[in-house]
């Protein structure tokens, strides 16, 4: 008798991928949270009773609003060379700390997707609510757990930034700069790894002089000459250019 064929596959808990924005509100610079041992996303209903006389005793609840929290388990880590903490890591723990004199101190952007792919991303506002490391005997790892809780809404409308890996420009530190060029420009988006020739970063329709990829979220490059006026910064690399958007816009004066 034949067997039936497998139409489906089952998805792994590890194709979650946490990100952390870590650029200072309006501006967006997102790095991948590493490290990551356990991750527990929770979106759940804030309820109250609304039981009334003729329910005859029987529990009745109503729906007033919703919460949400990452709860992460991560393997702290330092950099390669073992001298200074995973930077995103040290992020987290400072965030932790200026949540204790007012949570507006301590917010930041962050967002999970499938890194396969499949479906939309959830993206909000947050803070660290919990930072404690779990100890062990003296061969054990330094695990910390962590609770990322929501602040307002969550916005479960996001396009999976792993979905689509044409590059995108999210924005420009300085975003403007001396018509004679020459000075740096931090160019933040996503999708900016595979940034590769003369022709990789341009300033309107002129090369940037050099450009330096440090991350897949960052470029550093040289501004060229150019002309009083706004011109687009884009980015092309084998997937694509960046479209044009307004954070993108730098100007020359």
């Amino acid at each position: 008798m034949a067997t039936t064929p497998t139409d489906r596959r089952t998805m792994l808990a590890r194709r979650l991928r946490v990100d952390i924005d870590t650029a200072a509100f309006p501006a967006s610079q997102y790095q991948r949270l590493m490290g990551v041992q356990e991750l527990k996303p929770i979106d759940e209903l804030r309820t109250e009773s609304d039981e009334a006389y003729e329910d005859d005793g029987a529990a009745r609840e109503s729906v007033t609003g919703y919460n949400w929290r990452l709860e992460v388990k991560i393997l702290h880590s330092t950099n390669a060379a073992g001298t200074a903490l995973d930077p995103v890591h040290a992020f987290l723990q400072t965030k932790y700390h200026a949540a204790k004199n007012g949570v507006a101190n301590g917010e930041f952007g962050v967002r999970w997707y499938d890194r396969n792919g499949v479906g939309d991303a959830k993206e909000g506002r947050a803070y660290v609510k919990q930072w404690s490391p779990d100890g062990g005997n003296g061969g054990a790892q330094d695990t910390v757990s962590i609770v990322i809780q929501g602040q307002g809404p969550l916005d479960a409308e996001v396009t999976n930034p792993v979905a689509d890996l044409t590059p995108a420009v999210t924005g420009l530190a300085p975003a403007g700069g001396p018509t004679a060029g020459g000075n740096l420009v931090n160019v933040y988006g996503t999708h900016l790894a595979g940034t590769t020739g003369a022709t990789g970063v341009k300033f309107g329709a002129n090369n940037a002089e050099n450009y330096m990829v440090v991350s897949d979220s960052h470029i550093v490059a040289t501004a060229p000459a150019g002309v009083a006026g706004t011109v687009q910064v884009s980015v092309t690399t084998p997937d694509g250019t960046s479209p044009n958007v307004n954070a993108d816009n730098y100007t020359y004066a």
